[in-house]
């Protein structure tokens, strides 16, 4: 399952108590190494504009990714770079084995503009913010099987690295590095939305109100069973007698006050409750 580390656990309470400055200066991690790194010669295909190869296997090495795949017994890494596409990058990191090759990580992003459009009224609406948008993240162990303790999730072939958090930490501080203003995520199951709502927020309120309905009934139920309801459609709404089905919306991690803000204002508040009241949903048999 998806933890915050203790870092990123206090970057969130600082969002929610708004203890930090207008931008992520107050974000305590050790950046020099990250941000010092041999980025590559102009012309050479680089992630994001910025970061070469060399510099991204310094980075995993430096916040021990490379240490902890090489505990699970991946020993032999590659990392694939393909910028092919202006829009869209995307990075691989492989094990390399003598008769087959093992795919550990795939991230794929872009950046663009997010447009701010609230249901009420603050001066942030129409503004445009850019941000790195998560198109794609798999990180699995393709060495392990499921179990009770971990289950097979909808959409996952192994089970996972449980480097998530890290991984997390890395993007946050490459988007700072960047210039950009917030992460965005589109959850494509419902336990991604899930774990992501630690830290993100959703844009809409409506959205965000229909995951804190169905976390009510994770009261009574596992996330596992949840999410497995959703995706063979035996989650319901009471109100209505419909089937719940999955669309995967936008959520954010601002990283700027003014927008975090907006996300523990009075008004977007007052939005998810009224939404809230709406939603009740359960699981049938």
């Amino acid at each position: 399952m998806f933890k915050l580390s203790i870092r990123l656990k206090e970057f969130a309470k600082r969002i929610r108590s708004l203890e930090w400055q207008n931008e992520l200066d107050s974000f305590d991690l050790s950046e020099e190494d990250f941000f010092n790194v041999n980025i590559g010669n102009r012309g050479e295909n680089l992630f994001l504009g910025y970061y070469s190869i060399n510099g991204l296997e310094i980075i995993l090495k430096k916040y021990k990714i490379t240490q902890r795949l090489n505990d699970l017994g991946f020993k032999n890494l590659k990392i694939n770079l393909d910028t092919s596409d202006s829009f869209k990058h995307k990075i691989i990191i492989d094990n390399i084995c003598k008769d087959k090759t093992e795919t550990l990580i795939e991230l794929v992003v872009r950046c663009d503009f997010v447009q701010i459009n609230m249901p009420f009224d603050t001066p942030l609406n129409g503004k445009k913010y850019n941000c790195l948008i998560i198109e794609w993240l798999k990180m699995q162990n393709p060495r392990k099987s499921f179990s009770e303790d971990r289950p097979q999730l909808p959409g996952q072939e192994f089970p996972g690295l449980g480097i998530g958090s890290l991984a997390l930490e890395l993007l946050i501080m490459a988007s700072k590095r960047l210039g950009l203003r917030g992460i965005i995520n589109i959850p494509d199951h419902f336990h991604n939305a899930f774990f992501y709502s630690k830290i993100f927020y959703y844009e809409n309120p409506d959205d965000q109100a229909k995951l804190l309905a169905i976390l009510k009934e994770k009261q009574k139920k596992h996330i596992t069973r949840i999410t497995w309801a959703i995706e063979n459609k035996k989650l319901i709404d009471e109100a209505t007698g419909e089937v719940f089905i999955w669309s995967g919306k936008r959520q954010v991690l601002p990283l700027v006050k003014e927008w975090a803000q907006l996300y523990q204002s009075k008004n977007y508040k007052k939005a998810v409750e009224k939404s809230l009241q709406k939603y009740k949903y359960k699981i049938i048999n």
